[in-house]
């Protein structure tokens, strides 16, 4: 049984509607870059074949986009949703939501696709206040996104994207 209570992930279907797809492409976007890199280590390995690498490899990242929406709502109740949504439509934001991107690869040991974005300093203030808010305490500081309950659900849907690669037996 998940530790993470049903009831509530599916109370936030009905706030999951409010996340817009922006943001939860600044989530799914990292995720599949994550999980990508993860079956091209396997392929190396021999554990993946090269076509189940390759039908990876064509996975559209906005697959991930639902479980992020209702993971968000589940997170943050109304105004948390809308300080994150509005943070990241900001230059700032966009930015952080780069970083967050291109981490991923520097995570796996490989190289940058691009140059990490450089922040002003009142990007920097503007980061600090997002960061220091409730929203950005839980996704920044509490990571409440990478919890296990979290992972268990995102790993749920990995699999179900995952299962047109896979041949069926």
């Amino acid at each position: 049984m998940l530790a993470f209570p049903a009831a509530l992930f599916l109370s936030g279907a009905v706030q999951a509607q409010a996340v817009n797809a922006t943001t939860a492409a600044v989530f799914s976007r990292p995720a599949m870059i994550g999980l990508q890199m993860s079956l091209k280590a396997g392929a190396k390995q021999g554990k993946v074949t090269p076509e189940q690498l390759k039908c990876a490899q064509g996975l559209d990242p906005a697959s991930l986009d639902e479980v992020f929406k209702q993971l968000l709502a589940s997170n943050l109740d109304s105004k948390e949703l809308l300080r994150t949504q509005s943070f990241l439509a900001k230059s700032v934001g966009r930015k952080f939501a780069k970083h967050g991107y291109l981490g991923v690869f520097a995570a796996a040991g490989e190289p940058l696709p691009e140059a990490l974005p450089r922040f002003t300093e009142d990007e920097m203030v503007d980061f600090e206040q997002f960061r220091t808010s409730s929203a950005g305490e839980k996704l920044v500081t509490n990571k409440v996104l990478e919890t296990p309950a979290a992972r268990t659900i995102l790993n749920e849907r990995i699999e179900k994207v995952l299962e047109t690669c896979v041949p069926q037996q």
